[in-house]
Order: structure tokens, then C-alpha cells, then sequence
């Protein structure tokens, strides 16, 4: 479930949350606002819309780049995880 959440949650509210930091400082009048004429920005449709796209696009780009992990080869026999003289060895290859 962390896993989830890490993969795909977090990259999918980053960009609400990096706005959301934005609006907070450049209301408090911080050199953020400089930027805007000294104004806090205002909400509109568009710009969520485009939060949500930025969301998506790292979530899926997060799935792809765990995807390109490689693991065993499909089909290759694995032995489980063992306790060998009160030590655990991990799980290998049953060629090994």
C-alpha cells in the first residue's frame, strides 16, 4: 500500500502541492509575489486542469521508469528465502 502510494500518489499531487506552497507564500508576501505584480494568484479552471495533466504525467511517468526495473528472467525457478545456520539467505535462482 506504501508502494502505491509512493508511485503513484505522491507524483500525482506534487504539482497541487508545489501550487499550493506558491499561492501560501506569495500571500504572505514573499519574493514569489514579485513575480506577479505583488498580486496572489487567482484559481481558474484552467490552471487545475493543468495540475491534474502535470499529475499524470509524472504518475505514468513513475510507472514506466518502475516498469524498467529488471528482476529474474520470466520462468526461472527461485528457491525461497531460508534460514541456513541461524542466518536468513535471501531468495536466488534454484541454479545457484
Amino acid at each position: 500500500m506504501i508502494r502505491l502510494l509512493l508511485v503513484v500518489g505522491l507524483p500525482l499531487l506534487a504539482p497541487f502541492l508545489v501550487y499550493g506552497l506558491y499561492v501560501w507564500l506569495a500571500r504572505r508576501g514573499k519574493p514569489a509575489a514579485a513575480a506577479g505584480g505583488g498580486q496572489a494568484p487567482q484559481p481558474d479552471a484552467q490552471r487545475w486542469v493543468w495540475l491534474l495533466f502535470a499529475g499524470v504525467c509524472l504518475s505514468a511517468a513513475s510507472l514506466y521508469l518502475l516498469g524498467l526495473e529488471r528482476g529474474h528472467a520470466p520462468g526461472t525457478k527461485l528457491l525461497p528465502p531460508a534460514v541456513v545456520d541461524g542466518e536468513v539467505v535471501p531468495s536466488r535462482p534454484a541454479d545457484q
